[in-house]
Protein backbone atom coordinates (compact mmCIF):
# COMPACT_ATOMS: atom_id res chain seq x y z
CA UNK A 1 0.00 0.00 0.00
CA UNK A 2 2.75 2.60 0.81
CA UNK A 3 4.85 1.55 -2.14
CA UNK A 4 2.03 2.03 -4.46
CA UNK A 5 1.51 5.51 -3.10
CA UNK A 6 5.07 6.61 -4.25
CA UNK A 7 4.55 6.96 -7.85
CA UNK A 8 1.21 8.84 -7.63
CA UNK A 9 2.80 11.79 -5.25
CA UNK A 10 5.90 11.83 -7.53
CA UNK A 11 3.28 12.43 -10.56
CA UNK A 12 1.24 15.05 -8.91
CA UNK A 13 4.52 16.83 -8.06
CA UNK A 14 6.20 16.48 -11.60
CA UNK A 15 2.52 17.84 -13.11
CA UNK A 16 2.54 20.63 -10.68
CA UNK A 17 5.73 21.75 -11.37
CA UNK A 18 4.89 22.15 -15.15
CA UNK A 19 2.33 24.54 -14.69
CA UNK A 20 2.54 28.64 -14.42
CA UNK A 21 4.99 30.20 -12.40
CA UNK A 22 5.27 33.72 -10.99
CA UNK A 23 7.53 34.75 -13.59
CA UNK A 24 4.56 33.73 -16.82
CA UNK A 25 2.56 36.69 -15.36
CA UNK A 26 1.89 39.56 -17.58
CA UNK A 27 1.63 42.96 -16.03
CA UNK A 28 -1.63 43.58 -14.35
CA UNK A 29 -1.39 40.08 -13.06
CA UNK A 30 -1.27 38.43 -9.75
CA UNK A 31 0.31 35.01 -9.03
CA UNK A 32 -2.64 33.42 -6.44
CA UNK A 33 -4.57 30.45 -5.97
CA UNK A 34 -7.41 30.07 -8.13
CA UNK A 35 -10.16 30.16 -5.56
CA UNK A 36 -8.71 33.69 -4.89
CA UNK A 37 -9.29 34.54 -8.75
CA UNK A 38 -13.39 34.46 -8.52
CA UNK A 39 -13.76 36.09 -11.77
CA UNK A 40 -11.80 33.04 -13.47
CA UNK A 41 -12.77 30.38 -10.90
CA UNK A 42 -16.58 31.39 -11.73
CA UNK A 43 -15.72 31.17 -15.49
CA UNK A 44 -16.52 27.67 -16.31
CA UNK A 45 -14.12 24.37 -17.34
CA UNK A 46 -13.98 25.16 -20.82
CA UNK A 47 -10.82 23.84 -22.66
CA UNK A 48 -10.34 26.90 -23.96
CA UNK A 49 -10.01 28.53 -19.99
CA UNK A 50 -7.91 25.59 -18.99
CA UNK A 51 -5.76 26.18 -21.77
CA UNK A 52 -5.75 29.85 -21.37
CA UNK A 53 -4.77 30.05 -17.77
CA UNK A 54 -2.65 26.62 -18.00
CA UNK A 55 -4.62 24.76 -15.71
CA UNK A 56 -5.05 21.12 -14.76
CA UNK A 57 -7.90 19.73 -14.12
CA UNK A 58 -6.68 17.18 -11.70
CA UNK A 59 -5.33 19.81 -9.48
CA UNK A 60 -7.75 22.76 -9.62
CA UNK A 61 -7.87 23.72 -6.35
CA UNK A 62 -4.66 23.69 -5.02
CA UNK A 63 -2.81 24.92 -8.08
CA UNK A 64 -1.87 28.74 -8.79
CA UNK A 65 -2.64 30.83 -11.91
CA UNK A 66 -1.86 34.18 -12.97
CA UNK A 67 -4.99 36.24 -12.19
CA UNK A 68 -6.10 38.85 -14.28
CA UNK A 69 -7.80 42.22 -13.01
CA UNK A 70 -11.45 42.15 -13.25
CA UNK A 71 -13.99 43.01 -15.76
CA UNK A 72 -15.08 46.03 -14.89
CA UNK A 73 -11.64 47.62 -14.52
CA UNK A 74 -9.58 49.52 -18.03
CA UNK A 75 -6.34 48.82 -18.11
CA UNK A 76 -3.66 51.76 -17.65
CA UNK A 77 -1.71 53.32 -20.42
CA UNK A 78 1.10 51.10 -19.60
CA UNK A 79 -1.22 48.10 -21.04
CA UNK A 80 -3.44 49.57 -23.29
CA UNK A 81 -2.72 50.74 -26.64
CA UNK A 82 -0.03 48.78 -26.98
CA UNK A 83 1.49 47.15 -30.20
CA UNK A 84 4.82 45.40 -30.23
CA UNK A 85 4.06 45.70 -33.23
CA UNK A 86 4.95 49.35 -34.64
CA UNK A 87 5.73 48.88 -37.90
CA UNK A 88 2.30 50.57 -40.05
CA UNK A 89 2.09 49.74 -43.91
CA UNK A 90 1.03 52.93 -46.16
CA UNK A 91 -2.55 53.13 -45.89
CA UNK A 92 -5.84 51.41 -47.68
CA UNK A 93 -2.89 48.34 -47.54
CA UNK A 94 -2.65 45.26 -45.56
CA UNK A 95 -1.34 45.61 -42.11
CA UNK A 96 1.08 44.14 -40.47
CA UNK A 97 0.00 40.59 -38.42
CA UNK A 98 -0.05 41.72 -34.60
CA UNK A 99 -0.43 44.87 -35.36
CA UNK A 100 -3.61 45.50 -34.07
CA UNK A 101 -3.56 43.36 -30.84
CA UNK A 102 -7.18 44.54 -29.96
CA UNK A 103 -9.32 43.60 -33.09
CA UNK A 104 -11.65 41.45 -32.69
CA UNK A 105 -13.67 39.67 -35.07
CA UNK A 106 -17.34 39.06 -34.71
CA UNK A 107 -18.89 35.34 -35.62
CA UNK A 108 -22.25 34.95 -36.50
CA UNK A 109 -24.60 31.85 -36.49
CA UNK A 110 -26.77 31.68 -39.94
CA UNK A 111 -29.35 29.69 -39.03
CA UNK A 112 -30.37 28.64 -42.26
CA UNK A 113 -27.11 27.22 -43.86
CA UNK A 114 -25.58 26.61 -40.30
CA UNK A 115 -22.28 27.99 -41.27
CA UNK A 116 -20.33 30.82 -39.47
CA UNK A 117 -19.47 33.75 -40.53
CA UNK A 118 -17.66 37.10 -40.33
CA UNK A 119 -20.14 39.97 -40.15
CA UNK A 120 -18.82 43.15 -38.24
CA UNK A 121 -16.20 43.91 -36.08
CA UNK A 122 -15.35 45.44 -32.56
CA UNK A 123 -12.35 46.49 -30.03
CA UNK A 124 -11.19 44.96 -27.30
CA UNK A 125 -11.38 47.51 -23.66
CA UNK A 126 -10.13 44.99 -21.21
CA UNK A 127 -9.93 41.38 -20.30
CA UNK A 128 -13.79 40.45 -20.78
CA UNK A 129 -15.26 42.96 -22.76
CA UNK A 130 -15.38 44.08 -26.48
CA UNK A 131 -16.86 47.56 -28.12
CA UNK A 132 -18.60 47.39 -31.06
CA UNK A 133 -22.16 49.56 -32.43
CA UNK A 134 -25.36 48.23 -31.41
CA UNK A 135 -26.33 47.76 -35.05
CA UNK A 136 -23.92 44.88 -34.97
CA UNK A 137 -26.42 43.46 -32.49
CA UNK A 138 -29.99 44.95 -33.50
CA UNK A 139 -30.97 45.32 -36.69
CA UNK A 140 -28.61 42.40 -38.67
CA UNK A 141 -30.15 39.97 -40.73
CA UNK A 142 -33.07 37.69 -38.98
CA UNK A 143 -30.56 34.56 -40.11
CA UNK A 144 -28.06 35.71 -38.20
CA UNK A 145 -26.91 35.18 -34.74
CA UNK A 146 -23.98 36.16 -33.04
CA UNK A 147 -22.10 33.78 -30.93
CA UNK A 148 -18.38 34.64 -30.34
CA UNK A 149 -15.64 37.25 -31.18
CA UNK A 150 -12.31 36.04 -32.67
CA UNK A 151 -9.14 37.46 -31.16
CA UNK A 152 -5.62 38.40 -32.34
CA UNK A 153 -7.00 36.94 -36.35
CA UNK A 154 -5.03 38.34 -39.68
CA UNK A 155 -5.22 36.34 -42.26
CA UNK A 156 -8.58 34.63 -41.93
CA UNK A 157 -7.67 32.10 -44.82
CA UNK A 158 -5.04 30.62 -42.42
CA UNK A 159 -5.09 27.77 -40.24
CA UNK A 160 -2.95 28.24 -37.59
CA UNK A 161 -3.09 24.86 -36.49
CA UNK A 162 -1.68 23.50 -39.52
CA UNK A 163 -0.39 26.74 -41.47
CA UNK A 164 1.25 30.19 -39.38
CA UNK A 165 -0.33 33.39 -40.59
CA UNK A 166 2.75 34.53 -41.47
CA UNK A 167 3.96 36.84 -44.44
CA UNK A 168 7.29 35.77 -45.78
CA UNK A 169 9.32 38.84 -47.21
CA UNK A 170 9.62 40.22 -43.24
CA UNK A 171 9.47 36.80 -41.42
CA UNK A 172 5.66 38.53 -39.61
CA UNK A 173 3.66 35.68 -38.39
CA UNK A 174 0.60 36.45 -36.02
CA UNK A 175 0.30 34.13 -33.42
CA UNK A 176 -2.69 31.65 -32.92
CA UNK A 177 -5.73 33.56 -32.47
CA UNK A 178 -8.19 32.70 -29.86
CA UNK A 179 -12.38 32.17 -29.99
CA UNK A 180 -14.32 33.50 -27.25
CA UNK A 181 -18.09 32.19 -26.69
CA UNK A 182 -20.11 35.56 -25.29
CA UNK A 183 -21.85 35.54 -22.35
CA UNK A 184 -23.94 39.12 -22.58
CA UNK A 185 -24.68 41.30 -24.55
CA UNK A 186 -25.46 45.09 -23.84
CA UNK A 187 -26.78 47.24 -26.17
CA UNK A 188 -27.08 51.13 -25.26
CA UNK A 189 -30.57 51.59 -24.21
CA UNK A 190 -31.13 54.61 -26.32
CA UNK A 191 -30.33 52.77 -29.78
CA UNK A 192 -33.26 52.26 -32.03
CA UNK A 193 -32.11 50.98 -35.17
CA UNK A 194 -29.97 51.90 -38.39
CA UNK A 195 -32.76 52.09 -40.20
CA UNK A 196 -33.90 55.16 -38.19
CA UNK A 197 -32.66 59.11 -38.48
CA UNK A 198 -31.26 58.69 -35.24
CA UNK A 199 -28.02 56.85 -34.74
CA UNK A 200 -26.15 58.99 -32.20
CA UNK A 201 -26.34 55.96 -29.74
CA UNK A 202 -24.46 53.03 -31.81
CA UNK A 203 -22.82 51.45 -29.29
CA UNK A 204 -22.74 47.62 -27.55
CA UNK A 205 -20.52 46.21 -25.24
CA UNK A 206 -19.57 42.56 -25.62
CA UNK A 207 -18.90 40.42 -22.42
CA UNK A 208 -17.02 37.54 -23.07
CA UNK A 209 -17.63 33.94 -21.54
CA UNK A 210 -13.74 34.32 -19.98
CA UNK A 211 -11.30 36.43 -19.40
CA UNK A 212 -8.44 36.87 -21.70
CA UNK A 213 -4.99 36.83 -20.97
CA UNK A 214 -2.69 39.78 -22.76
CA UNK A 215 -0.57 38.51 -25.39
CA UNK A 216 1.59 39.72 -28.65
CA UNK A 217 -1.43 39.30 -30.96
CA UNK A 218 -4.00 40.26 -27.67
CA UNK A 219 -4.18 43.90 -26.51
CA UNK A 220 -6.33 46.42 -25.16
CA UNK A 221 -6.97 49.30 -26.86
CA UNK A 222 -7.47 52.87 -24.60
CA UNK A 223 -10.62 54.61 -24.55
CA UNK A 224 -9.86 58.57 -24.59
CA UNK A 225 -11.59 60.94 -22.38
CA UNK A 226 -12.02 63.34 -24.53
CA UNK A 227 -12.69 63.55 -28.28
CA UNK A 228 -11.77 66.32 -30.76
CA UNK A 229 -9.17 65.01 -33.41
CA UNK A 230 -9.56 67.80 -36.20
CA UNK A 231 -5.77 67.95 -36.62
CA UNK A 232 -4.73 64.24 -36.04
CA UNK A 233 -4.18 61.72 -38.15
CA UNK A 234 -6.97 59.03 -37.58
CA UNK A 235 -6.65 55.24 -38.63
CA UNK A 236 -9.38 52.49 -39.41
CA UNK A 237 -8.87 48.75 -39.75
CA UNK A 238 -11.08 45.89 -40.54
CA UNK A 239 -12.01 42.88 -43.01
CA UNK A 240 -14.95 44.64 -44.53
CA UNK A 241 -15.09 45.39 -48.86
CA UNK A 242 -12.07 46.18 -50.45
CA UNK A 243 -11.99 48.17 -54.16
CA UNK A 244 -13.08 44.80 -55.89
CA UNK A 245 -16.26 44.70 -54.01
CA UNK A 246 -15.15 41.49 -52.17
CA UNK A 247 -14.90 41.32 -48.35
CA UNK A 248 -10.78 41.08 -47.51
CA UNK A 249 -9.17 38.05 -46.60
CA UNK A 250 -6.76 39.79 -44.31
CA UNK A 251 -6.53 42.74 -41.96
CA UNK A 252 -6.55 46.20 -43.57
CA UNK A 253 -6.16 49.41 -42.67
CA UNK A 254 -5.93 53.15 -43.47
CA UNK A 255 -5.33 57.36 -42.37
CA UNK A 256 -8.18 59.30 -42.44
CA UNK A 257 -8.49 63.15 -40.99
CA UNK A 258 -11.33 64.20 -39.25
CA UNK A 259 -14.00 66.67 -40.94
CA UNK A 260 -16.78 68.71 -39.44
CA UNK A 261 -19.93 66.79 -38.60
CA UNK A 262 -21.67 69.77 -41.07
CA UNK A 263 -19.86 67.80 -43.65
CA UNK A 264 -21.61 64.27 -43.37
CA UNK A 265 -24.79 66.79 -42.45
CA UNK A 266 -24.45 68.20 -45.89
CA UNK A 267 -23.89 63.90 -47.49
CA UNK A 268 -26.40 62.53 -45.20
CA UNK A 269 -29.24 64.97 -44.84
CA UNK A 270 -32.27 62.27 -43.49
CA UNK A 271 -29.79 61.55 -40.96
CA UNK A 272 -30.20 63.23 -37.29
CA UNK A 273 -26.26 63.92 -36.21
CA UNK A 274 -24.31 65.32 -33.18
CA UNK A 275 -20.89 66.32 -33.20
CA UNK A 276 -20.56 65.67 -29.20
CA UNK A 277 -21.31 61.74 -29.80
CA UNK A 278 -20.51 61.57 -33.62
CA UNK A 279 -17.30 61.76 -35.55
CA UNK A 280 -17.27 62.75 -39.27
CA UNK A 281 -14.20 61.42 -40.97
CA UNK A 282 -12.57 60.36 -44.52
CA UNK A 283 -13.45 60.81 -47.72
CA UNK A 284 -10.33 62.72 -48.78
CA UNK A 285 -8.45 60.16 -50.87
CA UNK A 286 -10.62 57.10 -51.21
CA UNK A 287 -9.35 55.59 -48.06
CA UNK A 288 -12.63 54.44 -46.19
CA UNK A 289 -14.18 51.77 -44.43
CA UNK A 290 -17.01 49.33 -46.01
CA UNK A 291 -19.43 46.61 -45.22
CA UNK A 292 -17.98 44.42 -43.14
CA UNK A 293 -16.35 47.21 -41.40
CA UNK A 294 -18.86 48.08 -38.80
CA UNK A 295 -17.93 48.27 -35.00
CA UNK A 296 -14.53 48.48 -35.92
CA UNK A 297 -12.11 50.83 -34.54
CA UNK A 298 -11.11 54.88 -35.61
CA UNK A 299 -7.89 55.16 -33.83
CA UNK A 300 -5.68 57.70 -32.86
CA UNK A 301 -2.28 57.64 -31.21
CA UNK A 302 -1.52 59.94 -28.24
CA UNK A 303 1.57 60.76 -26.22
CA UNK A 304 3.37 59.48 -29.36
CA UNK A 305 3.12 56.07 -28.13
CA UNK A 306 -0.30 54.69 -26.96
CA UNK A 307 -3.65 53.80 -29.45
CA UNK A 308 -6.62 54.80 -28.52
CA UNK A 309 -10.13 54.08 -29.32
CA UNK A 310 -11.47 57.66 -31.01
CA UNK A 311 -14.50 56.54 -32.45
CA UNK A 312 -17.06 53.44 -33.58
CA UNK A 313 -17.82 52.56 -37.32
CA UNK A 314 -21.46 53.19 -37.86
CA UNK A 315 -22.35 54.41 -40.48
CA UNK A 316 -21.26 55.48 -44.70
CA UNK A 317 -22.12 55.25 -48.47
CA UNK A 318 -22.64 52.32 -49.92
CA UNK A 319 -20.06 53.15 -52.45
CA UNK A 320 -17.73 53.15 -50.51
CA UNK A 321 -14.50 55.18 -50.65
CA UNK A 322 -15.86 57.81 -52.72
CA UNK A 323 -13.53 60.86 -52.49
CA UNK A 324 -16.01 63.96 -51.02
CA UNK A 325 -18.40 61.37 -48.95
CA UNK A 326 -17.08 60.52 -45.24
CA UNK A 327 -18.17 57.64 -42.67
CA UNK A 328 -19.83 58.58 -39.27
CA UNK A 329 -18.60 57.36 -35.97
CA UNK A 330 -19.51 56.85 -33.14
CA UNK A 331 -17.19 59.29 -31.10
CA UNK A 332 -16.53 57.02 -28.05
CA UNK A 333 -15.23 59.29 -25.08
CA UNK A 334 -18.44 60.16 -24.89
CA UNK A 335 -19.90 57.27 -24.26
CA UNK A 336 -17.09 56.52 -21.66
CA UNK A 337 -19.61 56.82 -18.02
CA UNK A 338 -22.41 54.30 -19.45
CA UNK A 339 -19.15 52.12 -20.92
CA UNK A 340 -18.06 52.32 -16.89
CA UNK A 341 -21.12 51.82 -15.43
CA UNK A 342 -21.62 48.60 -17.70
CA UNK A 343 -18.61 46.90 -16.68
CA UNK A 344 -18.68 44.05 -14.28
CA UNK A 345 -16.04 42.08 -12.20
Amino acid sequence: MFISCIPFALVVVFIQLAHSTNSDCYPGEKYVYLYECPHVYTAGRSRTLMREYDMDAWLLFGQRICCPPPGNRLPSTEICGQSLSTYRMVGGSEARPNGYPWMAMLLYLNTTTLEILPFCAGSLINNRYVLTSAHCVNGIPRDLSLKSVRLGEHDITYDPAYNPDCRDQDNQCALPNLEIKLEKIIVHGLFSSISNRNIEYDIALLRLKMPVRYRTGIMPICIPKHGFFAKSKLEIAGWGKTNEGQFSQVLMHGFIRERSIAVCALRFPYLDLNQSLQICAGGYDGVDTCQGDSGGPLMVTMDNSSVYLAGITTYGSKNCGQIGIPGIYTRTSAFLPWIKAVLRP
